[in-house]
């Protein structure tokens, strides 16, 4: 463990300088994607209400197949960070087991079944945030279980 810190604080190795050109090239990453993604399914204008719907509803099949798989995901996490933390009692491990809940109520509450299920497809307000809550309360448990 004191290698380890002597490691970290050793000058020479200057990992915030990588960490720093790192975090860069994921955002450039990122952006990349969503421009690629931008020159494959251009905008185009609709020539029917029809052409539309059909849109409409894939966008409706593959939301619910990537949140339904998200939550099988979190699941999965959730089983294993709880045999954990209840092995282990580590702060550590219970933050990201809070951070999995949060990230499984993400994907519940981001699935389009579930919102026709409750009636609230399209209606604006609280329901509208309720996902994007789950997720910064998310990020906020890694932020803080990464600090310490």
């Amino acid at each position: 463990m004191k290698k380890a810190k002597e490691k970290r604080e050793n000058p020479k190795n200057n990992f915030g300088g990588k960490a720093a050109v790192g975090t860069l090239l994921i955002i450039v990453f990122v952006i990349g994607i969503f421009v690629v993604v931008d020159i494959l399914f251009p905008f185009k204008g609709w020539e029917s209400r029809r052409e539309l719907m059909q849109l409409a509803q894939s966008y409706f099949n593959i939301t619910v197949v990537l949140s339904s798989v998200m939550v099988l995901v979190s699941i999965y996490l959730v089983f294993i960070y709880l045999k954990d933390y209840l092995e282990l009692k580590s702060r550590f491990t219970l933050g990201i087991l809070l951070a999995v809940i949060s990230f499984m109520l993400l994907a519940v509450s981001w699935n389009p079944l579930l919102m026709q299920l409750f009636g609230i497809w399209g209606k604006p307000g609280i329901y509208s945030m309720i996902p994007m809550t789950f997720a910064t309360v998310s990020l906020v448990i890694l932020a803080w279980v990464s600090s310490k």
